[in-house]
């Protein structure tokens, strides 16, 4: 059964021209079927962005890396000291700067924690922000999704929010330490993560890096771990036509990553690439790439979604393990 899965996928990839070649006439593409057009069809696609399509071979998903590495700079975030985790599990790491800044720009205090570091071993500097912490940030978070949207360049609209709180961090200190580090190792790729608010912030934090020029987008991997809807269709569109390696994981019914919901016609959209692990993600757990940037498919096939499974990733509570020095 996955081999067939597997097969249709493949089918579905080689005809994305022909899926946004259908939506360009008016029409729906039918994935069951590979055609245009096509009633009834149990899964449609009416966006272009939702046309099937996989990052190339040279970008391409690995559990391993994500797991082993990548993973661990999303846990030490939750450690006011994230070299603790990185001295456990990482020791070529070496954290570079931390920022602990107020971003909330209108409402109750509410800090923002985020860190660069260095690798001269993997050659990478990584740049990490750490998720909502506390009910009061919760809060503001949920209102601002009503009222406040900002243009970000002449790319398409992100939440206030979460660009106000990438700024306060980037004003707070990381611009200045990482111009410093990328004049100490200007060919080091750049690991931009982050963890729910957090994995908003990072897409932000990505994309900035690429419209200001500091960095272009072939130099940058971008994973997020229950990342939420962060901007809307024309950030996402965009955001799709320049990076090349951009994965958002989302663990089983992980809650976040379908907040807040789709506002009208191309409102609100994630952006590629979409993971589901529909398990509880341990070692050797199969996972799903998904074509589609964001619909009705993947993790938002979900009749239910869970709280715990935004914290639980890889098989860890890593908010707790991270908080404890990933020991």
């Amino acid at each position: 059964m996955l081999k067939f899965i597997g097969f249709l996928l493949v089918l579905g990839l080689a005809t994305a021209d022909k899926c946004s070649d259908c939506l360009a006439q008016g029409k729906h593409w039918c994935v069951t079927v590979n055609a245009c057009g096509f009633t009834p069809c149990v899964t449609t696609i009416t966006k272009a962005l939702n046309c099937p399509e996989l990052p190339d071979k040279a970008h391409a998903y690995d559990d391993g890396f994500m797991r082993n590495k990548v993973f661990i700079t999303h846990s030490a975030a939750y450690n006011m000291d994230p070299q603790k985790c990185f001295t456990s599990k990482m020791p070529t790491m070496k954290v570079s700067k931390t920022v602990n800044v107020n971003c909330d720009r209108y409402g109750p205090k509410a800090m923002c924690f985020g860190f660069t570091a260095y690798d001269t071993t993997q050659k990478v500097i990584a740049l990490t922000f750490r998720g909502t912490e506390g009910g009061t940030q919760l809060t503001e978070e949920i209102l601002d999704f009503f009222h406040g949207k900002k243009a970000f360049f002449d790319s398409g609209n992100v939440f206030e929010y979460f660009y106000d709180a990438f700024l306060f961090q980037w004003n707070g200190g990381l611009q200045q330490d990482l111009r410093n580090l990328k004049y100490k190792y200007p060919d080091y790729e750049v690991w931009v993560t982050g963890h729910s608010m957090g994995g908003a912030i990072a897409s932000i934090a990505a994309s900035y890096l690429v419209k200001t020029g500091l960095y272009t987008a072939d130099k940058i991997k971008l994973v997020t771990l229950g990342q939420p809807r962060t901007g809307d269709y024309a950030f996402a569109a965009w955001h799709d036509a320049t990076f090349p390696y951009s994965f958002r994981i989302v663990h089983h019914r992980d809650i976040a990553a379908h907040i807040p919901p789709m506002e009208g016609q191309d409102e609100l959209f994630h952006h590629r690439t979409e993971v589901w692990y529909n398990n509880n993600m341990t070692i050797g757990q199969p996972y799903t790439l998904c074509a589609e940037a964001d619909g009705l498919y993947c993790s938002a096939r979900q009749l239910d979604y869970s709280a715990e499974d935004h914290v639980w990733y890889f098989g860890r509570n890593f908010v707790d393990w991270g908080a404890a020095g990933c020991p």
